[in-house]
């Protein structure tokens, strides 16, 4: 606590986002040492929709049936405007399913980032087209990121489980790549990679040709449980699950090219950190999940902090702080503040992430 006051002396005073930034940061280290509601969340995703016309083999969004009517445009821009007002312009996510089967996708991913969010699109790139292309680049989000699952369409096409979906995604990219030189925008063009032995020896060349089409990055993930599903809740998902990579020297080589790639200048956004984690994950997907899973590499022990940092919008505006949950409150209702404040204490209490390390280390 005492660093973090050092480090608000020397924010200027004038920068009313730093001046909040700071405070957001000393609520949320109060509400993590006494375990109760101070502040608000310094990151939110927003679940446009839970439809897709991908088929990926690593994802069940698209046999996810709808829970409720989706949020119209005018209700997320409302949604955006209260979240505003509340917690002020943190990290924003805009995902599906697929974001742009959602009509409106667009222009609510611009009305965020004109109030000041920072903002990471997501999308397929399926459907994209040079519309498209300009008006997400022109809309002032910070970073677009397009699924690349390898480099070639055998591979790619394999994990999005359709045949034509590489030529479409690669299009997007170049798309999305020509508008941003056109425009002169400072906006991120990223490629999104979740790695499995579908594509494990692929990886550097999906960074060559990456650095071929210009974009700025590609971030490596590790294969993860299947999300809303029943491996979120079993330790041991990855025995099953034929995506898991059981031939670590072909991770250890594939990632040891990537670091290679990155000291020589190509778009690995990996830090040099998490490529070492990715790697120690797959031989300890177990004793490493907590860190993996929370995308939170620097975590020193498997604990819990979506509930005073995270917050999740559903597309029916089911408001939750994490995957592991059920919704607290509807965006429709209003009062976010209030609802923070009212919400279930999981993390106290039938965690079931916590539930699983819990099971984990009386097994070790």
């Amino acid at each position: 606590m005492c660093n973090l006051l050092e480090k608000i002396r020397k924010v200027d005073l004038l920068s009313a986002k730093g001046r909040r930034h700071f405070i957001s940061k000393i609520l949320q280290e109060t509400a993590r040492r006494t375990g109760e509601s101070f502040g608000g969340p310094d990151s939110a995703i927003l679940v446009l929709t839970n439809r897709c016309n991908a088929r990926c083999v690593h994802c069940h969004s698209w046999k996810m049936k709808s829970t409720g009517k989706e949020l119209s445009d005018g209700e997320w821009k409302k949604t955006l405007d209260e979240l505003y007002r509340w917690v002020g312009a943190i990290d924003l996510a805009i995902t599906g399913g697929e974001t742009l089967l959602r009509p409106g996708a667009i222009d609510i991913a611009e009305h965020a980032a004109s109030l000041g969010f920072w903002v990471d699109y997501l999308t397929n790139g399926y459907i994209m087209n040079r519309e498209n292309a300009a008006r997400l680049v022109d809309s002032g989000v910070s970073r677009i990121n397009i699924s690349l699952d390898g480099s070639t369409p055998e591979i790619h096409n394999a994990v999005r489980g359709r045949d034509d979906f590489f030529d479409q995604s690669i299009n997007a990219l170049k798309m999305l790549v020509s508008e941003r030189d056109k425009q002169q925008r400072d906006v991120q063009i990223w490629g999104k990679t979740t790695i499995m032995n579908i594509n494990v020896g692929d990886l550097p060349n999906i960074i060559e040709l990456a650095a071929g089409i210009g974009l700025n990055g590609v971030l490596f993930q590790a294969l993860e449980p299947i999300y809303y599903s029943e491996e979120l809740t079993d330790p041991k998902w990855y025995q099953k699950n034929p995506l898991w990579v059981k031939d670590l020297s072909v991770v250890s080589n594939s990632l040891q090219r990537l670091r290679e790639q990155k000291e020589e200048g190509f778009p690995v956004a990996n830090t040099f950190e998490s490529l070492e984690m990715i790697r120690e994950y797959f031989r300890d997907p177990e004793g490493l999940s907590f860190k993996v899973h929370s995308h939170e590499y620097n975590k020193k022990k498997p604990d819990c902090t979506s509930w005073y940092k995270g917050l999740q919008f559903m597309p029916d505006g089911g408001m939750k702080m994490c995957l592991w949950m059920e919704p607290f409150a509807n965006a429709r209702e209003g009062s976010f503040r209030q609802a923070w404040r009212n919400r279930k204490k999981c993390w106290k209490e039938n965690c079931a992430m916590m539930q699983r390390s819990d099971e984990k280390d009386l097994d070790t």
